[in-house]
């Protein structure tokens, strides 16, 4: 028996395999175009659909979504969303448990983990999808193919209490948060419990070295679970300032004792929030409703940082992300790296220790530590 003819025969079968599924896909991606059905059109489809829509979006706080469901909800009365927040580096592996073992999945998937959206690609598993709005889209935030595209933008930087500290006290770049005064005044996320902040830190290493970090510890920071606590324990108070955290570029709520300020000096992180709609999705036209809406231009203006389109500038004078000393791509590239990530994440728990407390969705946010 000649087994290498053998043996060649199977290999060119996989490859004629691969190459058909190949040019199947191609042609697949080649047929996507940018959605041109008007919302209202999208909507009145979603209706008739069932009006059910599932998102999973990572964020660390159960009400974090609040913005976006109140608004969807208002916009399109007749639409059932149901909302599931949980950490991004939870949800991505619901989604590979889900579609490995047939269990519910989202019809939406809106993450910071931005590598997952490559896998889920390579393995076939996302619908191409155009919304409205999408050529106006950053290219770098978006998949050529319609595979996933950015949604919003999400920077953490200084966020500080105006009652408990202001003028020049305030601190805006890295150096400032070595002043005395503010030793055991500043509550900060975990690096090794969140890939943002970690790469926050990473450019922290980078700009001043490990010496930096060393001397930002004896500071006795308080540490903790998530990114929302950090901003809640300013808002009420209990500390001064952070630069873990989100805040609104402008007052939206009636809180201006809380606010958000980027660095003079220092570059401050911003990524964006990417979302996909899955094949399996139950619901396919409401997906395409919710992505459609989400690049719209009514809800980036109303968007409470950076937008994503080139043609919507941010709230409070902000203008658009590249005005800034900020590197969405940066984040990205990062995430990708995960050997990177892997060995960073190490480093900090060998420092700090064990990340300690319960998931930041289950925390009682009234409870300030």
């Amino acid at each position: 028996m000649n087994i290498s003819k053998y043996r060649f025969t199977g290999v060119a079968t996989v490859l004629a395999a691969s190459v058909c599924f190949s040019t199947a896909v191609l042609a697949e991606q080649k047929t996507v175009e940018v959605e041109s059905k008007p919302l209202q059109q999208l909507y009145s489809e979603a209706v008739q659909e069932g009006g059910k829509l599932v998102l999973w979006a990572g964020g660390d706080k159960p009400d974090q979504l609040y913005h976006i469901e109140s608004k969807f909800k208002a916009r399109f009365p007749k639409m059932d969303i149901e909302i599931v927040v949980d950490l991004s580096k939870y949800l991505d592996a619901r989604v590979d448990n889900g579609l490995q073992s047939g269990a519910a999945l989202p019809d939406v998937i809106q993450l910071q983990t931005l590598h997952d959206f490559d896998y889920w690609k390579s393995q076939d598993v996302l619908m191409p999808y155009k919304p409205l709005g999408w050529d106006k889209v950053y290219s770098s935030f978006k998949d050529p193919e319609g595979s996933f595209t950015g949604v919003y933008g999400v920077s953490f930087s200084n966020t500080y209490n105006a009652s408990l500290i202001s003028g020049a006290d305030v601190p805006t770049d890295a150096l400032d948060y070595l002043d005395p005064k503010l030793k055991g005044k500043i509550i900060l996320t975990y690096p090794h419990d969140d890939d943002a902040v970690l790469y926050q830190f990473e450019r922290l290493i980078a700009q001043y070295g490990w010496d930096y970090i060393h001397q930002l510890i004896a500071q006795e920071p308080v540490w903790v679970r998530g990114t929302a606590m950090p901003y809640v324990a300013v808002l009420s108070g209990k500390y001064p300032v952070s630069f873990t955290t989100f805040w609104p570029f402008e007052d939206r709520w009636g809180l201006p004792d809380t606010k958000f300020v980027v660095p003079e000096k220092d570059s401050f992180l911003t990524w964006v929030q990417t979302a996909a709609i899955l094949k399996k999705a139950k619901n396919p036209k409401a997906a395409k409703l919710y992505m459609s809406w989400m690049l719209s231009k009514e809800f980036q203006q109303d968007w409470l940082q950076f937008p994503v389109r080139v043609d919507v500038e941010a709230s409070g004078g902000m203008k658009t992300m590249f005005h800034h000393n900020t590197n969405p791509d940066g984040f990205r590239d990062f995430m990708r790296d995960r050997a990177k990530v892997e060995r960073l994440r190490a480093q900090f728990e060998q420092l700090l220790g064990p990340v300690v407390g319960i998931s930041p969705l289950e925390m009682d946010y009234s409870k300030v530590p």
